[in-house]
């Protein structure tokens, strides 16, 4: 199969879901999905891209749309659980050696992430740039534990809405809560966007604290 070009890392975990799922359509998905996300970057919202340390999720959310196009809707929300499923087993191995319960460096390279992308966007912005970029306020409910954050004006969000992918992009917001278990954490989140919040709230702690007993019928949104 020649070159495509949607993320290849997500493009072939989707390549495989059409191998196991649609074997005599996957050749005529791959191509249309390939099409589709070379249209959907035509008109990239203005983010910093490549220059912005957290955007990587919209080329994940567009790949998503890309093979929900391509495939007619066949691959849909379900599917792309499966699909993640096969990247976080990529992943588990982490767990031997991350452990967010004991492991307090975790919470502060979330830190650093975080700090580093307030500075990279302020500079941007006084320069016109990434002017649909996410804002962030750090630890706005004053936590004292874990690492707290929430990100406002979510792009990925407003073409969800944009584009009638309302139902589809919270399969992708549930995918935060996985990867954290991966690394022994929970992410206790109130509201996202694309729910109606007024943002995407994140509060990483350890799977042992304390703290989730208060929040232990929160769906995982």
């Amino acid at each position: 199969m020649k070159k495509r070009s949607y993320p290849r890392n997500w493009g072939r975990l989707f390549e495989r879901y059409c191998t196991q799922v649609l074997p005599e359509k996957k050749d005529e998905i791959c191509k249309r999905a390939d099409k589709e996300y070379r249209r959907l970057m035509e008109d990239l919202p203005d983010i910093g891209l490549h220059e912005n340390s957290i955007a990587g999720s919209i080329e994940t959310w567009f790949c998503i749309v890309a093979f929900y196009e391509a495939s007619d809707h066949m691959i849909d929300g379900e599917a792309f659980q499966v699909v993640y499923g096969w990247h976080i087993d990529s992943l588990r191995f982490l767990g031997r050696l991350i452990d967010a319960n004991r492991d307090r460096w975790v919470y502060s390279l979330f830190a650093k992430i975080y700090d580093r992308y307030r500075k990279q966007l302020a500079v941007h912005r006084q320069r016109g740039e990434w002017t649909e970029a996410w804002d962030v306020e750090i630890n706005p409910e004053n936590r004292q534990e874990g690492y707290g954050f929430h990100l406002v004006g979510c792009p990925i969000a407003r073409h969800a809405r944009a584009h009638g992918y309302e139902e589809l992009l919270p399969w992708l917001c549930k995918t935060d809560h996985e990867l954290a278990e991966v690394l022994h954490a929970k992410l206790i989140r109130i509201q996202t966007e694309i729910l109606g919040g007024d943002c995407c709230d994140y509060w990483y702690v350890g799977d042992r604290s304390p703290a989730l007993e208060a929040y232990r019928e929160l769906p995982k949104i």
